[in-house]
Protein backbone atom coordinates (compact mmCIF):
# COMPACT_ATOMS: atom_id res chain seq x y z
CA UNK A 1 0.00 0.00 0.00
CA UNK A 2 1.34 3.06 -0.73
CA UNK A 3 2.27 6.04 1.97
CA UNK A 4 0.34 9.29 2.19
CA UNK A 5 -3.23 8.13 0.83
CA UNK A 6 -4.57 11.08 0.59
CA UNK A 7 -2.14 12.68 -1.91
CA UNK A 8 -2.76 9.26 -3.53
CA UNK A 9 -6.36 9.43 -3.63
CA UNK A 10 -5.48 13.22 -5.65
CA UNK A 11 -3.41 11.53 -8.25
CA UNK A 12 -6.37 8.57 -8.88
CA UNK A 13 -8.78 11.66 -9.27
CA UNK A 14 -6.77 13.43 -11.94
CA UNK A 15 -5.86 10.19 -13.85
CA UNK A 16 -10.23 9.72 -13.61
CA UNK A 17 -10.35 13.50 -15.54
CA UNK A 18 -7.74 12.32 -18.14
CA UNK A 19 -10.14 9.39 -18.29
CA UNK A 20 -12.69 11.75 -20.58
CA UNK A 21 -11.58 10.55 -24.19
CA UNK A 22 -12.99 10.78 -26.73
CA UNK A 23 -11.01 7.45 -28.37
CA UNK A 24 -11.64 4.12 -26.48
CA UNK A 25 -8.37 2.78 -26.95
CA UNK A 26 -6.64 5.90 -25.37
CA UNK A 27 -9.21 5.68 -22.39
CA UNK A 28 -8.93 2.59 -21.36
CA UNK A 29 -5.35 2.91 -20.42
CA UNK A 30 -6.02 5.53 -18.30
CA UNK A 31 -8.81 3.45 -16.78
CA UNK A 32 -5.95 0.49 -16.07
CA UNK A 33 -3.77 2.59 -14.49
CA UNK A 34 -6.96 4.10 -12.23
CA UNK A 35 -7.74 0.11 -11.28
CA UNK A 36 -4.01 -0.38 -10.28
CA UNK A 37 -3.66 3.17 -8.25
CA UNK A 38 -6.83 2.03 -6.76
CA UNK A 39 -5.42 -1.45 -6.11
CA UNK A 40 -2.14 0.13 -4.07
CA UNK A 41 -4.04 1.93 -2.35
CA UNK A 42 -6.06 -1.00 -0.88
CA UNK A 43 -9.68 0.22 -1.68
CA UNK A 44 -10.65 -2.64 -3.63
CA UNK A 45 -14.17 -1.10 -4.15
CA UNK A 46 -12.71 1.32 -6.57
CA UNK A 47 -10.62 -0.43 -8.22
CA UNK A 48 -12.96 -3.50 -9.07
CA UNK A 49 -15.51 -0.92 -10.34
CA UNK A 50 -13.08 0.72 -12.39
CA UNK A 51 -11.96 -2.51 -13.48
CA UNK A 52 -15.35 -2.89 -14.80
CA UNK A 53 -15.57 0.47 -16.71
CA UNK A 54 -11.59 -0.31 -18.48
CA UNK A 55 -13.02 -3.56 -19.53
CA UNK A 56 -16.27 -2.02 -21.15
CA UNK A 57 -14.09 0.65 -22.61
CA UNK A 58 -12.03 -2.02 -24.37
CA UNK A 59 -15.33 -3.70 -25.64
CA UNK A 60 -16.17 0.08 -27.21
CA UNK A 61 -12.90 -0.17 -29.24
CA UNK A 62 -14.80 -2.17 -31.98
CA UNK A 63 -11.82 -3.41 -33.57
CA UNK A 64 -11.29 -7.36 -32.23
CA UNK A 65 -7.63 -7.06 -32.33
CA UNK A 66 -7.47 -3.83 -29.90
CA UNK A 67 -9.92 -5.49 -27.63
CA UNK A 68 -7.87 -7.66 -26.87
CA UNK A 69 -4.66 -6.34 -26.86
CA UNK A 70 -6.26 -3.94 -23.76
CA UNK A 71 -7.83 -7.24 -22.36
CA UNK A 72 -4.09 -8.57 -21.72
CA UNK A 73 -3.49 -5.72 -19.34
CA UNK A 74 -7.01 -5.25 -17.77
CA UNK A 75 -6.69 -9.07 -16.74
CA UNK A 76 -4.17 -8.10 -14.02
CA UNK A 77 -6.07 -5.56 -11.96
CA UNK A 78 -8.96 -7.72 -12.18
CA UNK A 79 -7.00 -10.77 -10.45
CA UNK A 80 -5.57 -8.03 -8.42
CA UNK A 81 -9.22 -7.16 -6.85
CA UNK A 82 -10.25 -10.61 -6.70
CA UNK A 83 -11.62 -11.73 -9.68
CA UNK A 84 -9.28 -14.04 -10.81
CA UNK A 85 -11.70 -16.51 -12.42
CA UNK A 86 -13.11 -13.73 -14.39
CA UNK A 87 -9.77 -13.25 -15.53
CA UNK A 88 -8.87 -16.25 -16.30
CA UNK A 89 -12.00 -16.65 -18.58
CA UNK A 90 -10.98 -13.39 -20.25
CA UNK A 91 -7.92 -14.78 -21.03
CA UNK A 92 -8.97 -18.08 -22.69
CA UNK A 93 -11.45 -16.46 -24.83
CA UNK A 94 -9.02 -14.54 -26.79
CA UNK A 95 -8.30 -16.11 -30.22
CA UNK A 96 -5.07 -14.77 -30.92
CA UNK A 97 -2.52 -17.52 -28.95
CA UNK A 98 0.16 -15.06 -27.97
CA UNK A 99 -2.09 -12.71 -26.19
CA UNK A 100 -3.72 -15.22 -24.31
CA UNK A 101 -0.41 -16.53 -23.04
CA UNK A 102 0.57 -12.79 -22.53
CA UNK A 103 -2.68 -12.45 -20.57
CA UNK A 104 -1.97 -15.74 -18.58
CA UNK A 105 1.06 -14.91 -17.69
CA UNK A 106 0.05 -11.29 -16.63
CA UNK A 107 -2.28 -13.22 -14.31
CA UNK A 108 0.33 -15.50 -12.65
CA UNK A 109 2.35 -12.73 -12.19
CA UNK A 110 -0.17 -10.76 -10.16
CA UNK A 111 -0.81 -13.80 -7.99
CA UNK A 112 2.61 -14.07 -7.33
CA UNK A 113 2.77 -10.66 -6.50
CA UNK A 114 -0.24 -10.85 -4.03
CA UNK A 115 1.42 -14.27 -2.75
CA UNK A 116 -0.39 -17.00 -4.41
CA UNK A 117 2.34 -18.91 -5.54
CA UNK A 118 0.64 -22.36 -5.90
CA UNK A 119 -2.65 -20.77 -8.18
CA UNK A 120 0.71 -18.30 -10.10
CA UNK A 121 2.33 -21.72 -10.94
CA UNK A 122 -0.93 -23.74 -12.03
CA UNK A 123 -1.51 -20.62 -14.30
CA UNK A 124 1.66 -20.74 -15.75
CA UNK A 125 0.98 -24.41 -16.65
CA UNK A 126 -2.06 -23.33 -18.58
CA UNK A 127 0.27 -21.30 -21.44
CA UNK A 128 0.62 -23.61 -24.38
CA UNK A 129 3.22 -21.34 -26.10
CA UNK A 130 6.82 -23.01 -24.52
CA UNK A 131 9.26 -19.97 -25.21
CA UNK A 132 6.34 -17.21 -23.25
CA UNK A 133 5.59 -19.64 -20.67
CA UNK A 134 9.47 -19.67 -19.85
CA UNK A 135 9.53 -15.88 -19.92
CA UNK A 136 6.93 -15.30 -17.45
CA UNK A 137 8.39 -18.09 -15.31
CA UNK A 138 12.01 -16.55 -15.14
CA UNK A 139 9.69 -12.46 -14.84
CA UNK A 140 7.87 -14.14 -11.99
CA UNK A 141 11.54 -15.49 -10.58
CA UNK A 142 12.71 -11.47 -10.72
CA UNK A 143 10.09 -9.94 -9.03
CA UNK A 144 9.88 -12.53 -6.40
CA UNK A 145 13.37 -11.45 -6.44
CA UNK A 146 13.22 -7.87 -6.00
CA UNK A 147 10.09 -6.50 -5.18
CA UNK A 148 9.87 -7.20 -0.90
CA UNK A 149 8.25 -10.75 -0.97
CA UNK A 150 8.66 -12.78 2.18
CA UNK A 151 11.53 -14.73 0.52
CA UNK A 152 11.07 -17.82 3.34
CA UNK A 153 7.45 -17.91 1.73
CA UNK A 154 8.68 -18.78 -1.66
CA UNK A 155 8.70 -22.47 -3.26
CA UNK A 156 12.49 -22.24 -4.43
CA UNK A 157 12.03 -26.03 -5.27
CA UNK A 158 9.23 -25.99 -7.86
CA UNK A 159 10.70 -22.61 -9.23
CA UNK A 160 13.74 -24.33 -9.58
CA UNK A 161 13.02 -27.22 -11.22
CA UNK A 162 10.59 -25.29 -13.54
CA UNK A 163 14.07 -23.29 -14.62
CA UNK A 164 16.12 -26.46 -14.66
CA UNK A 165 13.85 -27.98 -17.54
CA UNK A 166 14.54 -24.82 -19.45
CA UNK A 167 16.50 -25.41 -22.43
CA UNK A 168 16.68 -21.41 -23.72
CA UNK A 169 20.32 -21.11 -22.58
CA UNK A 170 19.61 -17.03 -21.67
CA UNK A 171 16.14 -17.47 -20.15
CA UNK A 172 18.01 -20.21 -17.73
CA UNK A 173 20.66 -18.11 -16.99
CA UNK A 174 18.60 -15.18 -16.31
CA UNK A 175 16.82 -17.47 -13.71
CA UNK A 176 19.41 -18.94 -12.05
CA UNK A 177 20.95 -15.38 -11.31
CA UNK A 178 17.27 -14.48 -9.64
CA UNK A 179 17.05 -17.66 -7.67
CA UNK A 180 20.52 -16.97 -6.53
CA UNK A 181 19.28 -13.34 -5.16
CA UNK A 182 16.30 -15.12 -3.75
CA UNK A 183 18.86 -17.73 -2.01
CA UNK A 184 21.40 -14.92 -0.70
CA UNK A 185 18.22 -13.45 0.72
CA UNK A 186 17.81 -16.50 2.74
CA UNK A 187 20.87 -16.60 3.65
CA UNK A 188 21.62 -19.66 1.62
CA UNK A 189 24.94 -18.60 0.31
CA UNK A 190 26.21 -21.65 -0.82
CA UNK A 191 23.26 -22.51 -3.14
CA UNK A 192 23.46 -18.91 -4.36
CA UNK A 193 27.00 -18.84 -5.45
CA UNK A 194 26.08 -22.52 -6.90
CA UNK A 195 23.09 -20.77 -9.06
CA UNK A 196 25.43 -17.92 -9.78
CA UNK A 197 28.01 -19.77 -10.84
CA UNK A 198 25.70 -21.90 -13.28
CA UNK A 199 24.24 -18.94 -14.70
CA UNK A 200 27.81 -17.87 -15.76
CA UNK A 201 28.46 -21.01 -17.79
CA UNK A 202 26.26 -19.45 -20.13
CA UNK A 203 28.89 -16.76 -21.47
CA UNK A 204 31.00 -19.72 -22.96
CA UNK A 205 28.07 -19.95 -25.43
CA UNK A 206 26.36 -16.96 -26.19
CA UNK A 207 27.63 -14.76 -28.31
CA UNK A 208 25.10 -12.09 -28.99
CA UNK A 209 26.15 -8.41 -26.71
CA UNK A 210 22.12 -8.47 -25.88
CA UNK A 211 22.50 -11.67 -24.27
CA UNK A 212 25.98 -11.42 -22.48
CA UNK A 213 24.71 -7.63 -20.95
CA UNK A 214 21.78 -9.27 -19.68
CA UNK A 215 23.72 -12.22 -18.09
CA UNK A 216 26.39 -9.90 -16.77
CA UNK A 217 23.84 -7.81 -14.74
CA UNK A 218 21.96 -10.64 -13.42
CA UNK A 219 25.66 -12.04 -12.15
CA UNK A 220 25.88 -8.49 -10.75
CA UNK A 221 22.71 -8.31 -8.81
CA UNK A 222 23.29 -11.64 -7.36
CA UNK A 223 27.29 -10.77 -6.29
CA UNK A 224 25.70 -7.59 -4.90
CA UNK A 225 23.29 -9.74 -2.56
CA UNK A 226 26.23 -12.02 -1.88
CA UNK A 227 27.95 -9.26 -0.69
CA UNK A 228 30.81 -9.64 -2.87
CA UNK A 229 31.60 -5.93 -4.13
CA UNK A 230 34.50 -6.83 -6.15
CA UNK A 231 32.83 -9.42 -8.70
CA UNK A 232 29.58 -6.90 -8.71
CA UNK A 233 31.93 -3.84 -10.27
CA UNK A 234 33.26 -5.79 -13.00
CA UNK A 235 29.65 -7.21 -13.93
CA UNK A 236 28.15 -4.28 -13.22
CA UNK A 237 30.64 -2.40 -15.78
CA UNK A 238 30.85 -5.38 -18.25
CA UNK A 239 27.04 -5.48 -18.63
CA UNK A 240 26.89 -1.51 -18.97
CA UNK A 241 29.44 -1.63 -21.64
CA UNK A 242 27.84 -3.89 -24.01
CA UNK A 243 24.47 -2.62 -23.20
CA UNK A 244 25.44 0.63 -24.69
CA UNK A 245 26.58 -1.05 -28.03
CA UNK A 246 23.83 -3.05 -28.62
CA UNK A 247 22.23 -2.07 -32.03
CA UNK A 248 18.90 -3.62 -32.61
CA UNK A 249 16.25 -1.14 -30.84
CA UNK A 250 13.97 -3.71 -29.36
CA UNK A 251 17.34 -5.89 -27.69
CA UNK A 252 19.00 -2.45 -26.93
CA UNK A 253 16.46 -1.88 -24.52
CA UNK A 254 15.93 -5.36 -22.74
CA UNK A 255 19.47 -5.25 -22.33
CA UNK A 256 19.78 -1.40 -21.35
CA UNK A 257 16.62 -2.15 -18.52
CA UNK A 258 19.42 -4.99 -16.69
CA UNK A 259 22.11 -3.00 -17.07
CA UNK A 260 20.42 0.20 -15.34
CA UNK A 261 19.16 -1.82 -13.12
CA UNK A 262 22.16 -3.52 -12.14
CA UNK A 263 24.26 -0.12 -12.02
CA UNK A 264 21.17 1.54 -9.74
CA UNK A 265 21.58 -1.31 -6.80
CA UNK A 266 25.28 -0.32 -6.33
CA UNK A 267 24.52 3.33 -6.27
CA UNK A 268 26.18 4.02 -9.93
CA UNK A 269 22.54 6.02 -10.52
CA UNK A 270 24.73 8.79 -13.03
CA UNK A 271 26.10 6.41 -14.96
CA UNK A 272 22.70 4.33 -15.37
CA UNK A 273 20.41 7.31 -16.27
CA UNK A 274 23.23 7.93 -19.17
CA UNK A 275 23.15 4.43 -19.70
CA UNK A 276 19.27 4.69 -20.29
CA UNK A 277 18.86 7.67 -22.10
CA UNK A 278 20.51 6.05 -24.85
CA UNK A 279 17.08 4.49 -25.42
CA UNK A 280 15.83 7.46 -27.62
CA UNK A 281 12.48 6.09 -29.15
CA UNK A 282 9.66 7.37 -26.75
CA UNK A 283 7.27 4.37 -26.58
CA UNK A 284 10.14 2.37 -25.85
CA UNK A 285 11.26 5.11 -23.21
CA UNK A 286 8.12 4.09 -21.66
CA UNK A 287 8.70 0.80 -21.91
CA UNK A 288 11.93 1.06 -19.97
CA UNK A 289 10.95 3.29 -17.19
CA UNK A 290 7.55 1.09 -16.79
CA UNK A 291 10.14 -1.92 -16.19
CA UNK A 292 12.59 -0.47 -14.23
CA UNK A 293 9.81 1.23 -11.24
CA UNK A 294 8.56 -2.80 -11.16
CA UNK A 295 12.25 -3.08 -9.91
CA UNK A 296 13.63 -2.40 -6.17
CA UNK A 297 16.87 -2.44 -7.24
CA UNK A 298 16.11 0.25 -10.56
CA UNK A 299 14.16 2.53 -8.48
CA UNK A 300 16.68 5.12 -7.92
CA UNK A 301 16.41 5.45 -11.64
CA UNK A 302 13.25 6.38 -11.73
CA UNK A 303 12.45 9.91 -11.40
CA UNK A 304 15.64 11.04 -12.54
CA UNK A 305 14.85 8.59 -15.71
CA UNK A 306 11.26 10.61 -15.82
CA UNK A 307 12.39 14.09 -15.64
CA UNK A 308 15.01 12.43 -19.25
CA UNK A 309 11.59 10.89 -20.64
CA UNK A 310 9.45 14.32 -19.87
CA UNK A 311 12.13 16.74 -21.92
CA UNK A 312 12.02 14.37 -24.71
CA UNK A 313 8.01 14.69 -24.69
CA UNK A 314 8.15 18.39 -25.06
CA UNK A 315 9.78 17.62 -28.69
CA UNK A 316 7.56 14.84 -29.73
CA UNK A 317 4.99 15.86 -32.60
CA UNK A 318 1.99 13.86 -31.65
CA UNK A 319 -0.39 14.83 -28.91
CA UNK A 320 -1.79 11.39 -28.14
CA UNK A 321 2.57 9.90 -27.82
CA UNK A 322 3.42 13.01 -25.58
CA UNK A 323 0.26 11.72 -23.10
CA UNK A 324 0.89 7.99 -23.44
CA UNK A 325 4.59 8.98 -22.45
CA UNK A 326 3.35 11.15 -19.72
CA UNK A 327 0.85 8.37 -18.45
CA UNK A 328 3.47 5.55 -18.08
CA UNK A 329 5.84 8.25 -16.41
CA UNK A 330 3.00 8.98 -13.96
CA UNK A 331 2.89 5.64 -13.13
CA UNK A 332 6.38 5.06 -12.69
CA UNK A 333 6.37 7.73 -10.48
CA UNK A 334 3.69 6.64 -8.51
CA UNK A 335 5.18 3.01 -8.14
CA UNK A 336 8.41 4.64 -6.58
CA UNK A 337 6.10 6.51 -3.87
CA UNK A 338 6.93 9.78 -5.76
CA UNK A 339 3.19 10.83 -5.37
CA UNK A 340 3.43 14.81 -6.10
CA UNK A 341 5.58 14.71 -8.78
CA UNK A 342 3.19 11.81 -10.60
CA UNK A 343 0.28 13.99 -9.80
CA UNK A 344 1.81 17.25 -11.66
CA UNK A 345 2.63 14.87 -14.91
CA UNK A 346 -1.09 14.04 -14.54
CA UNK A 347 -1.55 17.83 -14.72
CA UNK A 348 0.41 18.35 -17.53
CA UNK A 349 -1.74 16.21 -19.45
CA UNK A 350 -2.52 18.55 -22.31
CA UNK A 351 -6.37 19.18 -22.62
CA UNK A 352 -6.43 22.72 -21.20
CA UNK A 353 -9.75 22.16 -19.06
CA UNK A 354 -8.65 18.49 -17.94
CA UNK A 355 -5.30 20.27 -16.85
CA UNK A 356 -6.57 22.80 -15.05
CA UNK A 357 -8.89 20.52 -13.11
CA UNK A 358 -6.51 17.98 -12.61
CA UNK A 359 -4.35 20.77 -10.86
CA UNK A 360 -7.38 21.72 -8.57
CA UNK A 361 -7.73 18.38 -7.66
CA UNK A 362 -4.28 17.99 -6.35
CA UNK A 363 -4.02 21.70 -4.92
CA UNK A 364 -7.02 20.68 -2.65
CA UNK A 365 -5.25 18.15 -1.27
Amino acid sequence: MLQNPSQSCTLAAALTITAEEELPIARVDTLIAIAETFERLGDMKRADATVDLAKQAAEDIGISIGTEQKMVRIVGPMTGVGRTEEAVEAAHALKDRFLKADALGTIALTQARMGNMDAAQATLDMIVEPLLALRYAVRMIENLAENGVDTNAIPVGPLTERIQGIENVLLKALGETRLAVIQAKRGETEEAIKLRDQAALALETLSLNHERARIYAGLALAAHMLGDMEMYEDYANRAANLAGGVRSDYDRALAIGDAVAALSVGGHVDRAIDLASRVTDLRAQSRLIDQLSRRSSAHAAVAPLAEHILKAVADHDERFERDRARLAVAQALARVEAIQSAAQVIADIETDDDQAQAWRFWRAS
